[in-house]
């Protein structure tokens, strides 16, 4: 065989060993942010937001608060059986592409996995924010209807 053949064989070796390398570094970090996407989701769905849900919807709220609390109620169980389960679909989709080497395909997937976990984010803040704010009026509310309780035995007492 001619010495430019040799080369050239070499350098086409070279060149594949390179590539199989990229490609492996490239799957393996995505898998890396695939798997913290995983678990900030995972991280989301645990907070006990059902818990508050719960407490809330056991006090007496009336009017506005209640009309307030379903509306939050609903964005919540939305987010739960809806949004949760579209990221769960998209990481397993990111997680083809990656595992079939369509790294541009994959890095755009966990960009919108991303957009979407930080959406859900600030969802679930503002619902939380929502039911503790909610508690708070309910607390106040009651705090003033005893007081008017008591002024009203006080009264009717006096006369």
């Amino acid at each position: 065989m001619s010495s430019g053949l040799i080369v050239l064989i070499f350098i086409v070796a070279l060149i594949l060993i390179v590539g199989y390398v990229v490609a492996v570094i490239l799957r393996k970090r995505n898998e890396a942010l695939l798997a913290a996407l995983e678990e900030r989701k995972e991280k989301l769905y645990n907070l006990p937001v059902n818990d508050e849900v719960e407490a809330v919807k056991n006090m007496h709220l009336i009017g506005q608060s209640q009309i307030a609390f379903r509306e939050w109620n609903q964005k919540w169980v939305d987010l739960s059986l809806n949004s949760f389960a579209d990221i769960e679909n998209n990481l397993f989709e990111a997680e083809g592409y990656n595992n079939s080497f369509r790294f541009l395909k994959a890095k755009h997937a966990i960009e919108n996995i991303e957009s979407q976990i930080d959406l859900i984010s600030e969802d679930i803040h503002a619902i939380r924010q929502a039911l503790e704010d909610l508690k708070k009026q309910e607390s106040k509310n009651s705090g003033r209807v005893l007081h008017a309780l008591e002024l009203f035995e006080h009264l009717q007492h006096t006369v």
